[in-house]
């Protein structure tokens, strides 16, 4: 499990968003808690069997590396495709709920940090675990 302490991380960054946030219903806010749980147990679950599959092999074959990375950039869209559309969906009701032009321009130089982060998050995934540990 301690190597899965970035995905976690991961993980808890999506839940305070996703919990924190005022424009949601619980009830959405329960739907993707679940998803996000589900989408956690199915890539732990299968990159487990694809890292036990090839353990005590030596060197490593060019099918570990296929099914790998295939399984990491699946999940990374699983994971963050959602991600961006929950906060595209944020940054159009907080710009929409603002009443000064100071405080929109203020909501609009804040996306580019957030993408960055987004960007950067997305990165250390597909490289975490699309290569071997």
């Amino acid at each position: 499990m301690q190597q899965y302490t970035g995905f976690f991380v991961t993980l808890a960054l999506i839940f305070i968003i996703v919990l924190f946030n005022k424009y949601l219903f619980w009830w959405v806010k329960g739907i993707i808690v679940a998803y996000y749980l589900v989408v956690a147990y199915i890539f732990i679950t299968v990159k487990n069997r694809i890292d036990k599959e090839f353990e005590d092999v030596r060197p490593v074959p060019e099918a570990y590396w296929d099914e790998n990375s295939g399984w990491v950039d699946t999940i990374m869209s699983y994971l963050f495709l959602p991600l961006v559309g929950l906060l595209i969906f944020i940054y159009i009701n907080w710009f929409r709920k603002v009443k000064t032009n100071w405080a929109r321009v203020l909501i609009l130089v804040s996306i580019l940090p957030v993408a960055i982060l987004v960007i950067f998050f997305s990165f250390m995934f597909s490289f975490s675990y699309g290569y071997r540990q």
